[in-house]
């Protein structure tokens, strides 16, 4: 008997995405305990929930549920939704104990406000298909920023790198959010 790949079951795959939000609610608590320098057992926790959401889940869930034949519709949408709330959840970290400027959170915060506007008019399934490579990119460069960010072991040499990169990143993100936007209009008439 063949299984609906829209009305499949949880699989295991989509649970190992998942792991993405609990990581993310990780790095919240923390936030919301008060805690706001990225040192001592609080910080390597956040930083090793965030290394293993953006990194170890994010790069293997794809390839294992291709390589099993476990790709869904579920399963891509809480992919994306899981890296976006993982990236909200990190930029607002690296913001209160990461010594990132808090305009690096414009970027994840308007993805959100962007997404809205366009559901009103575009089903999900269509916002986010055929997004070019470029995008994929540059949202690399912002979790590199946060996880940089967050590292309890950063130094002055972490510290300089990221005053240097910050000032590119958070502003091209941005940009980025925007221009797909603008896509999306014009491809769907919003």
């Amino acid at each position: 008997m063949a299984v609906d790949r829209k009305r499949a079951p949880v699989t295991a795959v989509d649970a190992m995405t998942l792991t993405r939000g609990f990581a993310g609610a990780v790095l919240v608590g923390i936030l919301a305990s008060g805690v706001r320098h990225r040192g001592g057992m609080a910080g390597w926790l956040g930083w090793s929930s965030l290394v293993y959401g953006s990194i170890v889940c994010d790069w293997l869930d794809g390839p294992i549920a291709r390589r099993i034949g476990a790709t869904s519709d579920l399963g891509t949408l809480l992919d994306l939704e899981s890296d976006s709330w993982l990236t909200l959840a990190s930029g607002a970290s690296a913001a209160a104990w990461g010594d990132l400027p808090a305009y690096c959170l414009a970027a994840p915060v308007v993805r959100y406000i962007l997404l809205l506007a366009a559901l009103r008019k575009t089903p999900y399934s269509r916002i986010y298909s055929g997004e070019p490579h470029w995008a994929r990119h540059t949202g690399i460069a912002q979790g590199a920023l946060f996880t940089a960010a967050l590292a309890p072991f950063g130094g002055r040499f972490t510290r300089r790198a990221l005053r240097l990169a910050t000032p590119i990143i958070a502003p091209m993100q941005f940009i980025v959010m925007v221009l797909l936007y603008r896509r999306l209009r014009r491809t769907y008439e919003i």
